[in-house]
This record gives C-alpha cells, structure tokens and sequence, in this order.
C-alpha cells in the first residue's frame, strides 16, 4: 500500500507503516487519517501479526501541522483533534502489537502518537518532548493524558509545563521509550523484536494486548476479572491446543490462528 502520506510494506508477518510528509513529518489531520487507514489495514489481514509505524527522513513526527494551525479557528482545532485522537485510538486498539520507532524526532503530536503505540524503541540521535506550551499551546491529542501512564507525575508535569526536549538515551532512562539503538540499526532492532512476537501464538498476543489494554483503563479488580475472561477463552482455540501440544512433544508449535 502507498499512500501521498504514508507507504505500508511487509516484511514477513510485520506490516511496516512509514510516514512520508516532509520535510518533517508533520502530524496534518490527513496525516492521521492516513495512519488510521494503513492500520485498518492491518487490522483486516490477519496474517500480520505485529506492526511498526516509522518516519522517512530526519524526524518521526516533529508536531502538529503549524501552517495548518493558521487556517483554523477554535472549532476546527476540536475537530483536528478528533481526527488525531480517532487514529490514535485505532493504534491503541489495534489487533497486533504496534512498536514505534523513532527514526528521529518525536515533538508534540510525534510525541503523542508514540505515546498511544504499545512499545516504543528510539535511534539515539532522536529527541522528544511535548514542546506545545513553546507555541501558546496544550498537547490536543491526548499528550495531558497519556504521559501520566508513562511517566511519574512531577516528570510528566515538568515536560508538558516546560516543553522541554530531551534526548532518547534520557526518554530511556525515565522509562519514556523501551529501548535506544544507533540510527542505522533501530528498525532492525525493532523487526527483531517483531519477529519474537511473530512466533507466539498470534491469539495468544492479541489477547494479551488487549487484556493489558483494559487495566490501563480500568481499575485492579475489573483488570482481575477481564483477564480471567479473556484467558478462559483460549482454552477454546486450536492454537491453545497446538502450543500445548508442541510443548509436550518438544517442537515448534505451528500456529494457524483458529
């Protein structure tokens, strides 16, 4: 798939989604539908089982679509919003895992849409900040909201109340992205991982992605009881059997997702 902003391509079982609006990558709301529309894509074939989302060019996503801040009034700044906010929830929700690699800068709506994949691995020469306050601004997509599940709150507070920018080896440090590799190996690091998550069972994954979803959501006790549901269930798939199976007979298992 190739989109005028974003280009899907697969590399075995991982859908890899790479955003192409330069110079930097701005997040404009046809941006996001783009992004949204990539993902349903991976949502219906279910023969992915994981997706990356990535940047051409020197940054991930460097903010907001600022010449098209200019053009819209209060009314259509709830609207832009929405429309971020709607692809974010697709990623969130996705069937499969979502990993984010930050080819380069992640900066206010870059760093939102980070903040809503499920696993984030940044090249060292990335930055990152929530840099909207610099523009007379909030983060609009979610940013006030999604750092405190990220972040100890005077760190999250500092970020979103400063605008500053840190580096990715910091972000690492804070607990902000889940691991820093050099430029030129961040997207093999990260389809290594993929490939990991390609050989489980690919039930077994969605359902673990969307158990943790819910207690991220919800409280301790509703996590407790949805993931009782959601695990009992797998007891009624073939690919439950077949991992048992194969573990039992010492060999690979070889799932077909039923």
């Amino acid at each position: 798939m190739t989109d005028s902003y974003v280009t899907l391509d697969r590399r075995g079982d991982t859908a890899v989604v790479t955003i192409d609006n330069p110079p930097v990558n701005a997040l404009h709301p046809d941006v996001a539908d783009a992004i949204a529309a990539a993902a349903q894509k991976v949502e219906d074939d279910t023969s992915f089982r994981s997706m990356i989302l990535t940047g051409r060019g020197r940054c991930f996503v460097a903010g907001g679509d600022i010449r098209y801040f200019t053009s819209i009034d209060r009314a259509g700044a709830a609207r832009m919003a929405l429309r971020v906010q709607a692809m974010q929830e697709r990623l969130f929700s996705l069937r499969v895992p979502v990993i984010a690699v930050l080819n380069g800068h992640a900066l206010g709506g870059g760093c939102e849409l980070m903040l809503s994949c499920d696993i984030v691995i940044a090249s060292s020469a990335a930055t990152i900040g929530m840099t909207e306050v610099s523009l007379g601004l909030i983060p609009g997509a979610g940013g006030t909201q999604m750092l405190f599940t990220a972040l100890p709150a005077g760190t999250a507070k500092r970020m979103l109340f400063t605008g500053d920018r840190i580096s990715g080896t910091e972000a690492h440090e804070l607990g902000l992205v889940d691991a820093v590799h050099e430029p030129e190996a961040v997207l093999d690091e990260a389809l290594a991982v993929c490939d990991r998550i390609n050989q489980a069972g690919p039930l077994a994954v969605e359902a673990a992605k969307r158990s943790a979803n819910h207690r991220l959501r919800h409280s301790l006790d509703e996590g407790h009881r949805r993931e009782v549901e959601i695990f009992s269930a797998l007891f009624d798939t073939d690919d439950h059997r077949e991992g048992i199976t194969a573990f039992i007979d010492r060999r690979t298992p070889q799932y077909r997702r039923q």
